[in-house]
């Protein structure tokens, strides 16, 4: 549903622009018979979604069950899976810092604002992510020749690679990420890359014997001794990226990471292209089905090739490219991403309540870190600690999506704060705040420093300030956020294309020689979207 009103002004040059409403609230009438919840997760989290029911089993030992979702696709791929390795075993079910990704959202708010998608978190995809790459370094180590200590450890890399997100994943990074906007930074003590790197040191102490406890067995056999040195080789390889194939399956445009994504963010993305306005996106209508992302992925994987030469043919450092055959494969993922990415996993009703969400986190720690704790109510002393910065590895550990939802309610309830108290009672209710678009002949346009203060004096002027202070209603009640992104970047490290006559060339020079038409509509695309949020109440 959308409602566009023209904004009044005397200045012609603002007679044509419009703020598209787009609704922030969840449609709780909303039914398609058509949609199921899929099972990715294994279970919906009940503290979060209303009526949903509860699967969560005992601990999970094999990754075939953990996975059992998309064992249909992974078979489709090739991808079989045998008995899960012992040190994969131990990690993923005897370590509490692995095992804690089971309480951290991958998507963010989106099951919350929308019902019927289901929760998909880093645990199930960081598991998935080990899968790929166990497939992939398998295929790729006939032209690598890699021990078994090196092989071991690549592999473990993808397992890892997520260890230090923290709740809700990047929704913590950017609350408190100063200045805000694309050009922040994100503090240390909520950034997921420096987490990463405190907890695999922590990691390793929980399952290696490192301090020489003098009353163990000091016969340690082979295996735990490469086990240690695979575990201590993939900590190198994640610290250093210090080889080039390793650095592109682990952080290029086509990693397997994104190829994990590609996969899993498609299959949860279903209830979302029923709402109407994402149906009108011109892009959407060209959004593979799962069975083509699927057929997708399996084309790249065994596309994949390691070369040893450079384009004038001397020997250099192994690394990746793509065969041409699966350069269309190639294009559809990254076009597919960047609509999923931005048309449906950031849709208007997900942003809309991940403000909101962030707003309160702002309230939460400035209250804390002003040392305004007697207007704060019943609040857990572990939220507190995270909230000023300084918590330690075993609290960080500790910090879940469960635990600050449940804080949250006691805010909504115990807090003095009136804006504190307001937020989480929103959030609680359901009740999120609105997007409007701002456009111009329906296209994004960017809004004028004008209008922008005008959107915030409407806001200041219906905000009751019983509620909130007048001077902290635009702080906490407006956001003006604008979003520019292409799905392929010709400026970063391009995806390589080897040809069938033998020559490598940037996907990018591959697609202007061959005037490949889906290839020239990847290197037209643009996303761009400047969006003011404002509570419901407030009617732009």
């Amino acid at each position: 549903m959308e409602d566009k009103i023209k904004i009044s002004k005397k200045t012609p040059s603002l007679d044509s622009i419009s703020l598209v409403k787009r609704n922030g609230t969840t449609d709780t009438k909303y039914t398609n018979p058509n949609i199921k919840p899929t099972n990715v997760e294994g279970h919906y989290p009940r503290f979060l979604l209303h009526g949903a029911v509860n699967l969560l089993q005992e601990d999970l030992r094999e990754l075939s069950i953990i996975l059992e979702s998309f064992l249909p696709y992974l078979d489709k791929i090739g991808i079989q899976l045998n008995q899960t390795k012992p040190l994969i075993k131990e990690i993923i079910t005897g370590t509490e810092i692995f095992r804690r990704l089971k309480g951290i959202s991958q998507v963010e708010l989106l099951p919350f604002a929308f019902k019927q998608v289901p929760w998909f978190t880093r645990y199930t995809h960081s598991c998935l992510t080990y899968v790929f790459g166990d497939y992939i370094v398998d295929k790729l180590n006939t032209r690598l020749h890699l021990n078994n200590i090196d092989l071991e450890a690549i592999k473990l890399c993808f397992l890892i690679h997520d260890l230090g997100h923290g709740p809700f994943s990047h929704l913590t990074e950017r609350a408190f990420k100063r200045p805000k906007g694309r050009y922040g930074k994100i503090p240390k003590e909520y950034d997921h890359e420096y987490w990463t790197k405190v907890l695999l040191s922590e990691l390793k102490e929980q399952l290696f014997d490192t301090n020489e406890n003098p009353y163990l067995n000091k016969k340690t056999s082979k295996e735990e001794k490469d086990n240690l040195n695979i575990f201590l080789k993939a900590i190198e390889i994640i610290s250093e990226e210090n080889t080039k194939v390793f650095t592109q399956l682990l952080a290029s445009q086509i990693d397997l990471d994104r190829l994990s994504n590609y996969l899993g963010d498609r299959l949860v993305v279903n209830a979302i292209l029923e709402e109407a306005d994402v149906k009108n996106e011109r892009t959407i209508k060209h959004l593979s089905s799962l069975n083509e992302v699927v057929e997708n992925i399996k084309r790249i994987m065994n596309s994949l090739i390691v070369l040893k030469i450079d384009k004038s043919g001397n020997k250099c450092e192994p690394y990746l490219a793509i065969h041409e055959d699966a350069v269309n494969p190639v294009i559809h993922y990254l076009l597919d991403r960047h609509s999923i990415r931005y048309y449906l996993l950031k849709h208007y009703r997900r942003e809309a309540s991940n403000n909101l969400l962030e707003k309160i986190l702002l309230r939460a720690q400035f209250l804390v870190r002003n040392n305004e704790l007697d207007s704060f109510g019943k609040t857990d002393l572990l939220i507190q600690t995270w909230l000023f910065g300084n918590h330690t590895e075993a609290e960080f550990v500790e910090m879940n999506d469960q635990l600050l939802f449940n804080q949250i309610r006691k805010w909504s309830r115990n807090t003095r704060d009136p804006v504190l108290k307001d937020l989480t009672l929103r959030f609680t209710a359901h009740k999120f705040f609105c997007a409007y678009t701002c456009e111009k002949n329906n296209k994004p346009f960017k809004p004028s420093k004008e209008l922008i203060d005008k959107v915030k004096s409407k806001v200041n002027n219906h905000i009751n300030t019983s509620l909130c202070p007048r001077e902290l209603i635009t702080d906490y009640y407006f956001t003006y956020d604008e979003t520019t992104s292409k799905p392929y970047h010709t400026d970063k490290d391009e995806i390589l294309i080897y040809t069938s006559n033998k020559k490598i060339k940037k996907l990018s020079e591959y697609i202007k020689e061959t005037n490949n038409e889906l290839g020239k509509t990847l290197l037209d695309s643009e996303f761009e979207r400047h969006l003011f949020i404002v509570p419901g109440e407030v009617n732009l």
